[in-house]
């Protein structure tokens, strides 16, 4: 959406936010070929450059054609039904650490230098997975021949300069008058939208009274509603964060590491899990268990900080600890068909789930799709996860009047720059100011989310959130709400209008 300006997007910009914008200028500059935007054609291409890289790679380090395709199968035909770029960042490294045992190995420039070039999409399409599956592969990187080699020193130095410069590029840009909003606001929500600081705040009433905070407060900043800057204040977020002090261990951080592990066995992984488990048992290293070890560390500590099953996250950790037993030289060597035949059940059990899931979706996007013709031109709220975002807009190209919506978002979009909401707010156009006038503001949102707006407009407005209209899409619901003075008066007596797709 941000690369070519549509959706939550009012125009478009290299400012990913979560990609590098060395990522966005390329993929921005790309053409759109038979309705498939230049980030779809970005994101196919690094499908097929990590396929190719994993299966090449795994036949020259002696694999056999059998195992190469099997783990070609299994690795890459969930991201290819389900493209996700932080899945792919994941599997670019995963490819670049093939690579290089390639070079180490067999001495091939080739597969030094397509390793680092690899590592380094790595990271402009997601630095944080890259950084997370590079710690978990440490134990698996081949530094003594790679130490040893001059040109491997070089080139690694240059990979290491490129990463440096780039980072320094994209933090560059986000700076400026513009981006003010953004950079104050930022880290402070954090606290209260990933790391559950507004569970530990209600439990203070204390600091909220002294800051003219209430509860509802913290529940509309924990769930992303940024437009009213007398709540979404940094400077206030600040000031209650430290008189909090240090985020003490919620009641449910462990239980959030176990839903952590528990999640390892979802339906869409499990394979993958499976075969990487036996896998390992059946080649066992130093190597592999340590990595196993900084795998299960990692995911644990995602889960004590409030961040617990993440599959997105897991795939690639797991693509990495499937392929690293076929990376030693004398990988399998009396057991390459029972490695092979073990690795094609799973990925026979995991294509076909996948293709099912695959076919449910698609068939669900295009009733979808049909449902929401009937889309209003206005820009509307989508508060939460009520706005079906992939049956919308899938990889191979949305519909035209798709491409049309303006979605006014309410997130971590929300004070950037080239976003619906942040041109909305500048014209004075914004949810706050738009609930005090007769015509109220389109939102697509949960019923939860309504119930804080109530709140917000009895407490902040004095005044009663009333519904003016809706608009029926499907199952989903746009509904035109309004603060109005609070009347004795029944809503029912002023019904809302009704409107049925």
């Amino acid at each position: 959406m941000i690369a070519h300006g549509y959706g939550m997007a009012a125009q478009s910009s290299p400012k990913l936010m979560f990609s590098n914008i060395l990522w966005g200028y390329f993929v921005g500059a790309l053409p759109t070929v038979g309705g498939v935007l230049g980030y779809s054609l970005a994101t196919l291409a690094v499908l097929f450059a990590v396929g190719a890289a994993i299966f090449y790679g795994m036949h020259r380090l002696g694999a056999g054609a059998p195992a190469c395709l099997a783990m070609l199968a299994l690795v890459m035909i969930r991201p290819i039904l389900f493209p996700q770029f932080t899945v792919n960042a994941g599997l670019l490294l995963v490819a670049a650490l093939v690579c290089w045992h390639v070079y180490a190995r067999h001495n091939s420039p080739l597969a030094l230098g397509a390793g680092c070039v690899l590592a380094f999409l790595s990271y402009l399409v997601r630095s944080h997975e890259f950084l997370l599956v590079f710690l978990v592969a440490l134990p698996l990187i081949p530094w003594q021949p790679l130490w040893r080699k001059p040109v491997a020193r070089g080139t690694f130095a240059l990979l290491i300069g490129a990463i440096a410069i780039s980072a320094i590029f994209d933090a560059g840009n986000y700076q400026g008058k513009e981006w003010e909003p953004f950079n104050q606001l930022n880290p402070a929500r954090a606290a209260f939208t990933d790391f559950g600081a507004g569970e530990e705040l209600k439990q203070h009433p204390d600091i909220l009274k002294r800051h003219g905070f209430s509860v509802n407060d913290v529940d509309l900043v924990s769930t992303w509603f940024f437009v009213d800057t007398r709540i979404a204040d940094p400077k206030l977020l600040r000031s209650m964060l430290g008189e909090l002090g240090i985020l003490p261990a919620g009641s449910n951080s462990w239980a959030n590491a176990w839903l952590s592990l528990k999640s390892l066995w979802h339906p869409d992984i499990r394979p993958l899990l499976a075969i990487a488990l036996i896998l390992a048992l059946l080649r066992p290293s130093y190597g592999i268990a340590a990595s196993w070890l900084l795998f299960l560390a990692a995911i644990i500590i995602m889960g004590v900080l409030g961040r617990p099953g993440i599959l997105r996250v897991y795939v690639p950790l797991l693509s990495l600890l499937a392929v690293a037993p076929f990376l030693s030289e004398k990988a399998f060597r009396p057991l390459r068909p029972l490695a092979a035949l073990l690795v094609a059940t799973a990925a026979a059990i995991s294509a076909s789930a996948a293709t099912e899931n695959s076919k449910n979706f698609e068939l669900a996007a295009i009733e979808t799709r049909r449902e929401f013709t009937a889309f209003p031109a206005e820009p509307v709220v989508i508060w939460g996860d009520s706005f079906p975002f992939e049956r919308i807009y899938p990889v191979l190209g949305a519909s035209p009047a798709a491409m049309t919506y303006r979605l006014y978002g309410l997130g971590v979009f929300t004070w950037s720059p080239f976003s619906v909401a942040f041109a909305e707010q500048k014209r004075q156009r914004g949810v706050v100011d738009r609930l005090r006038q007769s015509a109220g503001m389109p939102f697509l949102a949960t019923e939860e989310r309504y119930e804080y707006l109530k709140k917000y407009c009895d407490e902040h407005h004095d005044g009663s959130l009333r519904e003016i209209s809706e608009l029926t899409l499907g199952q989903q619901r746009i509904s035109w709400r309004r603060c109005s003075e609070k009347i004795s008066v029944p809503l029912s007596d002023s019904p809302p209008q009704k409107h049925e797709n």
